[in-house]
């Protein structure tokens, strides 16, 4: 009896501390671990969509529901500021996001215009922290993973640099009174995974939420040591506590480059609990790579269209989106248990 009256204590302890911890109702970083605003854990499995380049579906709403069908949990929206842009409106940002939450997926906006350029993160944070933006995020703050840039500088920057920009970005944003997750791309357009393990555990420091995703893309190719690059790369974050997602991934690289072990990728990313975001679904074409589509032929966009590593990723293989991704109850529900 007395043992038993310990473990209804200690579960009781458990409950009040994480009832207090996730008690702000937004998305919730803890070690390496991500959470949802009711406490439970939140590994990503998904896709990337070019939604602000499509013609006719610009906020999703035909291709959202497609996606969903994998069981997704997660589905990352490219867009862009209104510089290059005119469809990034706040209307159509919130309408993408909240198709995305329609449709039991958490949504993870992101700018594109800063791709290869860290000094033009400034100039999205200048979008990010817009009243009208700030606005749609706000609505949506309870789902929402916030991803800075994508893939802001080449492959010559510095970690004292990537920190500067950084940390101004999320003092800014911070400001605005914004509590979710920030996911920051690594340099290198996506790749150096290095700095993210060198700047991420002080970058953490700097945010008083700390509450802070680091994103790697892995474009490495079979010469560049994709399947060692995998394995040691996610090893050490693991090591580090740090959390890492996979932001992008496909079997090949730009100019359809090959080969990346993404087969490799998915299982690692399974053995360690660690989330990840093939690109791309293929409802907007990729210039990059025709073969990077994971749909295509006349169902282009939808699940029916899914074929070759689309189809393996989403569905067939034993670590797809189809057999491994949670949806916590959260986001079934809209609130907790």
């Amino acid at each position: 009896m007395r043992a038993f009256l310990f473990a209804v204590l200690s579960l009781s302890l458990t409950t009040a501390f994480l009832s207090d911890s996730f008690s702000q109702e937004v998305m919730r970083v803890e070690g390496r671990r991500i959470f949802d605003p009711c406490g439970e854990e939140l590994v990503m499995r998904g896709v990337n969509e070019m939604f602000i380049w499509s013609r006719d579906d610009l906020a999703g709403d035909r291709t959202m529901p497609e996606i969903a069908l994998t069981g997704a949990n997660t589905v990352r929206i490219v867009w862009l500021t209104d510089a290059r842009n005119a469809n990034a409106s706040p209307e159509n940002l919130d309408r993408a996001i909240q198709n995305a939450i329609d449709n039991k997926m958490f949504p993870m906006p992101e700018l594109h215009d800063a791709t290869g350029r860290l000094d033009r993160v400034p100039a999205l944070v200048e979008y990010w922290t817009r009243p009208d933006i700030v606005e749609v995020l706000k609505k949506h703050e309870e789902y929402l993973l916030l991803n800075i840039a994508n893939e802001a500088g080449d492959h010559n920057v510095k970690a004292d640099e990537f920190k500067r920009v950084y940390s101004d970005a999320i003092a800014r944003i911070r400001a605005t009174g914004l509590r979710c997750p920030l996911v920051i791309d690594a340099s290198g357009w996506g790749q150096d995974i290095g700095i993210l393990h060198e700047t991420g555990p002080w970058l953490l420091d700097q945010d008083p939420e700390r509450n802070l995703i680091f994103s790697i893309h892995t474009w490495w190719v079979a010469d560049d040591g994709s399947r060692d690059r995998i394995i040691d790369g996610l090893q050490r974050s693991v090591d580090m506590d740090l959390p890492l997602i996979v932001g992008e991934f496909a079997p090949m690289g730009v100019k359809c480059r090959e080969w990346i072990d993404y087969k490799t990728l998915l299982a690692e990313c399974q053995r360690h609990g660690i989330g990840w975001l093939a690109w791309s679904w293929g409802q907007v074409r990729n210039g990059d790579c025709h073969l990077m589509d994971m749909t295509g032929g006349d169902a282009r966009g939808r699940f029916e269209g899914l074929h070759g590593w689309g189809k393996e990723v989403a569905v067939t293989d034993p670590n797809s989106i189809m057999n491994t991704s949670v949806r916590t109850w959260y986001l079934e529900n809209g609130r907790c248990r």
